[in-house]
């Protein structure tokens, strides 16, 4: 997907993943519908790719992120891994 900052600069992130869960709460998440997020195991490892300078530093990161699916679609929460 392609990002936009507040400043203007562009973000290119793919983020591969893993998600699993009971059947039941898979078919929930795959309709979209709010699910409790200790209830499935969601895992992201986005990878960014950027021209703007001063967001060059993300092109040399690797990051996890942690997902759960709210009723509004899916919310990432994404670390730098050190």
């Amino acid at each position: 997907m392609t990002l936009q900052t507040h400043d203007g600069a562009l973000l290119y992130m793919s983020y591969p993943g893993l998600g699993h869960g009971p059947p039941e709460v898979m078919e929930r998440v795959n309709a979209g519908l709010a699910t409790p997020p200790d209830s499935y195991y969601f895992r992201i490892t986005p990878l960014f790719e950027t021209s703007a300078p001063e967001y060059a530093w993300l092109n040399k990161v690797i990051c996890v992120g942690v997902g759960e699916r709210a009723a509004a679609g899916p919310i990432y929460d994404v670390y730098q891994i050190l």
